[in-house]
């Protein structure tokens, strides 16, 4: 048996040490107990002695020639935590840090603690704005926002509310988000009195006599375009829902725009339209394309915001990999050399907002998310935060999936980026004629061609540029 130390002498102590002293053959022995609540020294808790603060840890470790440190504490939040764990990375024993400790006979589901994305890239500073800026330039408009119930539209939501507008349109296909976030801002509007009109609006962005319908009764002034599919394995076997919403839907949103005089139009992107491996980055490509079209007599600004890996999305890794952490399961890891451009949240949210605001024609944007973060590193610091010991994590590598690059890039080379304030760079794309046209053509015929075919035209036309481009 392994000799263990307890951390917590309180409910979820008492509930670790009963459950090691009746388990059968149970690999455990609670030798000692630390707690900060000094009456409880020198006291037992189910006849473990509890002989210190926790401060005491690394000496009582070496005194009672612990083994195995039980963290029962379920309230202590990650960085107490990390405190903890880094007291004993010189010792030699393992962790276990208890998730929840009043799991009942009626739910054994283990409770997972909420993780703070943010502390996954702690190298840099998080990306602000300036919210007495972007007011005056939103305060009395009407923002449409489409994909509303999504993780990146719900938080743009959010942040527009802070910035006073007349109305926001929360635009989405699924009833349930939709709900969800107007309940959220309908209660931020009763906490904070503010007089801003907030109306849900369940529509397809694929309908586009819908689209036509929605933007002439209500006149959006500015429009975030974040509704896609965006999971890279899962549009490779459903290429024609991919063009279906992230291409016909993208252009039938943009001409509602230009129809009624929308002043901004901004496409939410990803660094996975920079040349593409596969049929979702293509997709978002060939949208990139329709919103950077030269257009001459509308008086609708496009421009395009991308995204690197955004921490938290839904469609995320890192979640899936938190909750196996805290579930005992092994982690599923394409490729522990991978690499990625990551960001938040509440990042993406603002660095869409902030792009809108440069009033630039087609301009794409991308956030400085310093140097790209090997996956490897990442899951290192997401078992650190879990407070578990990577030596009693199981690590299944799965091989990369169809259509998933290495490392992925943030421009195309002939868009000529350059830096435009001190977190985000601007680079420019003007498409072609030859290329809208194609682009077209491909909308008006892609549920006649066979499946690896029409894969490989999208492909090859998400892949082609404007051979004038590098002259202009």
């Amino acid at each position: 048996m392994m000799r263990t130390l307890i951390i917590g002498a309180g409910a979820g102590g008492e509930f670790v040490i009963e459950q090691l002293q009746t388990t059968k053959n149970s690999r455990y022995q609670p030798v000692v107990i630390l707690d900060d609540d000094t009456h409880k020294v020198n006291s037992e808790l189910n006849g473990v002695p509890i002989v210190g603060n926790i401060t005491d840890l690394r000496k009582i470790i070496m005194a009672h020639t612990i083994e195995h440190v039980i963290l029962a504490i379920p309230t202590l939040n990650v960085v107490m935590q990390s405190k903890i764990i880094d007291q004993l990375r010189d010792s030699d024993v393992t962790l276990f840090v208890l998730p929840s400790v009043f799991s009942t006979m009626q739910s054994q589901k283990v409770a997972i603690p909420e993780l703070d994305y943010g502390d996954l890239i702690q190298n840099r500073s998080e990306f602000q704005l300036d919210y007495q800026d972007i007011q005056g330039k939103i305060s009395q408009k009407t923002v449409l926002i489409t994909g509303a119930g999504g993780s990146i539209g719900s938080e743009i939501a959010h942040q527009i509310f802070n910035c006073y507008p007349k109305r926001i349109i929360l635009l989405g296909h699924g009833e349930g988000s939709i709900y969800q976030i107007d309940s959220e801002l309908q209660q931020e509007k009763l906490l904070t009195s503010r007089e801003v009109e907030i109306i849900p609006v369940i529509a397809d962005i694929r309908d586009d006599t819908r689209m036509t319908q929605i933007f002439k009764k209500y006149m959006p002034n500015i429009v975030y375009h974040a509704a896609a599919h965006k999971h890279v394995p899962l549009m490779e076997n459903n290429i024609y829902e991919a063009i279906k919403n992230n291409v016909i839907g993208t252009h039938n949103v943009i001409q509602a725009s230009k129809l009624v005089g929308t002043e901004e139009f901004v496409m939410v992107s990803t660094d996975k339209a920079v040349n593409p491996k596969n049929i979702m980055g293509a997709t978002k490509r060939l949208a990139e394309k329709l919103t950077l079209e030269t257009d001459t007599t509308s008086k609708t600004i496009c421009n395009v915001v991308r995204f690197g890996n955004v921490l938290g999305s839904r469609g995320s890794v890192f979640p899936k990999l938190w909750n196996q952490i805290h579930q005992g399961t092994p982690l599923t890891i394409t490729n522990s050399e991978m690499k990625r451009y990551f960001m938040t949240i509440p990042e993406a949210s603002k660095l869409v907002i902030s792009a809108s605001m440069l009033k630039q024609r087609n301009a794409i944007f991308v956030l400085d998310m310093g140097e790209q973060l090997g996956l490897s590193g990442m899951v290192d610091q997401l078992i650190k935060l879990s407070g578990k010991n990577k030596r009693d994590i199981l690590i299944q590598y799965i091989g990369v999936r169809p259509g998933e690059k290495m490392e992925e890039e943030l421009f195309n080379q002939e868009e000529l980026s350059s830096k435009v304030s001190d977190k985000m760079y601007e680079g420019n794309y003007y498409t072609s004629i030859t290329e809208l046209n194609a682009v077209k053509e491909l909308m008006r015929n892609y549920a006649t061609i066979e499946h690896e075919t029409l894969r490989d035209m999208l492909l090859t036309m998400a892949n082609q540029h404007n051979t004038l481009q590098e002259t202009m």
